[in-house]
């Protein structure tokens, strides 16, 4: 009789670990779709179906989940979303978080939930990066919001002529960059065409195409002069490059930075305090994959950049919870 009880509630614990899921289920399925901004005049479940030909009884126990969580109020038949749902899960929306929900559960729990198949069959995937260019960057950006801060404290205290962003998805970090500085000349490369093609017309639409220069190129065969640029940059770079490979992108990147210049690498890093969960199931996550590699400890990224002729200036918290960290160096 103990035993079953004990077995019980061993059950009901396990459950109740995974009732945070829902809402983040129900805020993602909203944003995948856009449901929050079509729903904000209020509408049925009926109408909106039938306008976008939708699935009804899906739909409506999507509606059903969100009314019980609060993202959603029903006022008779209507469906009215709160105003934190249309502020963060709508598309378009300048302050939307969706693309993280996206990454989550597009990327990382099929590969997560597919772990048994991988150690049984001693075979991993493959991560193919055009399909998620653009997801990877938009996620990066919501990191680049809280890092901006320490990014432009050391840029600023450089006073660079020129600034490098190694991977720099759609331009974020050197826009807001060029619209805070009188000087400097910004250059970001990446190997995502999409990436590259949409920080263009971000930056002409901006009217910053003079000052910001983007670039479609694999840093490792790019053609610019040796201690050209006086700030290199790199963000949520690092797991795309092997152990030793990584050694070898350190010692180019020492060789592109000026004498006096600064780099600056914003990563997650391993199992560090207050971000072990997280590091542990991006870790899990970039391991599934055969063209993926493992986040760096702090302890082997600073070895491996003092190799490449790099000195630690300063570690600065980015978001503890998510191990996430803005790691400066200096030329040696």
């Amino acid at each position: 009789m103990i035993a079953e009880y004990r077995k019980m509630w061993e059950a009901r614990n396990w459950l109740k670990r995974n009732e945070p899921f829902l809402p983040t289920w129900q805020a993602y399925v909203g944003y995948r779709l856009d449901l929050f901004r079509k729903l904000a005049g209020g509408a049925t479940v009926e109408s909106l179906a039938a306008d976008y030909g939708y699935e009804e009884t899906l739909l409506r126990s999507w509606a059903d989940t969100g009314v019980v969580l609060g993202h959603l109020k029903q006022e008779g038949n209507r469906l009215i979303p709160s105003k934190k749902m249309l502020k963060f899960f709508s598309q378009g929306s300048d302050d939307a978080v969706g693309e993280l929900l996206k990454e989550l559960f597009e990327m990382h729990m099929p590969s997560l939930m597919n772990y048994p198949e991988m150690i049984e069959s001693n075979q991993k995937g493959r991560f193919n990066g055009d399909d998620f260019g653009k997801t990877v960057a938009a996620t990066s950006s919501l990191i680049e919001k809280r890092a901006f801060g320490h990014v432009l404290s050391e840029i600023s205290a450089q006073k660079p002529d020129w600034v490098l962003d190694i991977g720099c998805g759609t331009g974020g970090y050197l826009m807001k960059l060029a619209q805070k500085m009188d000087i400097g000349t910004f250059v970001g490369v990446d190997i995502s065409k999409d990436c590259v093609e949409e920080a263009r017309q971000r930056a002409e639409t901006k009217g910053l195409d003079e000052k910001v220069k983007f670039y479609y190129a694999d840093i490792n065969t790019w053609n610019v002069p040796s201690h050209f640029f006086d700030v290199v940059m790199m963000n949520n770079l690092l797991h795309y490059y092997s152990p030793e490979e990584r050694k070898k992108l350190l010692a180019r990147v020492a060789k592109l930075v000026d004498q006096n210049g600064t780099v600056i690498v914003i990563t997650p890093l391993y199992l560090e305090k207050g971000g072990q969960r997280f590091s542990a199931a991006f870790n899990s996550f970039m391991e599934a994959h055969d063209n993926l590699y493992p986040l760096p400890k702090k302890e082997e990224l600073v070895r491996d950049a003092a190799a490449a002729g790099l000195k630690l200036k300063s570690i600065k918290t980015v978001v503890r919870e998510g191990s996430w960290y803005c790691v400066n160096f200096s030329k040696k």
